[in-house]
């Protein structure tokens, strides 16, 4: 099982997630084509405790494994318009819920390392606001 490697740039912390290969086989090979990936990671404003970062030109999106009630240190692959995905990682209980209610994505993965490091810089970004995030392959 491969596994990824998520970093806040500015304060170094980082989170390691084991990704689920064998139910999401299309979505988590789309993201690895895609690393390294540095982008915007936003506090979430309806889904409680999650971030999430947009991923744009996203290869391929099925419907694989999906859900709208992710658990503690889940990562969901969120379809969006025009090729675009977010990431989004749950470091607290919450929902994948938008301005038009709840919404299904691929539950991809989930953090095994550095949660609690994670969540606490995670929680900063509703007070301090948008972060530089990298996603990369762990070797």
């Amino acid at each position: 099982m491969n596994k990824i490697k998520i970093t806040f740039i500015k304060s170094g912390v980082s989170a390691i997630a084991t990704l689920r290969e064998d139910i999401c086989p299309i979505v988590t090979a789309s993201l690895l084509s895609l690393l390294p990936v540095e982008t915007q990671a936003f506090h979430a404003k309806w889904g409680g405790g999650e971030i999430w970062l947009p991923i744009a030109n996203f290869p391929k999106y099925e419907h694989e494994n999906e859900t709208c009630l992710p658990s503690v240190g889940e990562i969901i692959i969120m379809p969006q318009k025009d090729q675009t995905v977010t990431f989004d990682l749950w470091y607290d209980r919450g929902w994948c819920f938008g301005p038009n209610g709840f919404m299904n994505g691929a539950a991809i993965g989930m953090i095994t390392e550095g949660l609690p490091q994670f969540a606490q810089e995670a929680v900063k970004l509703s007070i301090e606001g948008a972060q530089v995030i990298r996603i990369e392959k762990v070797v």
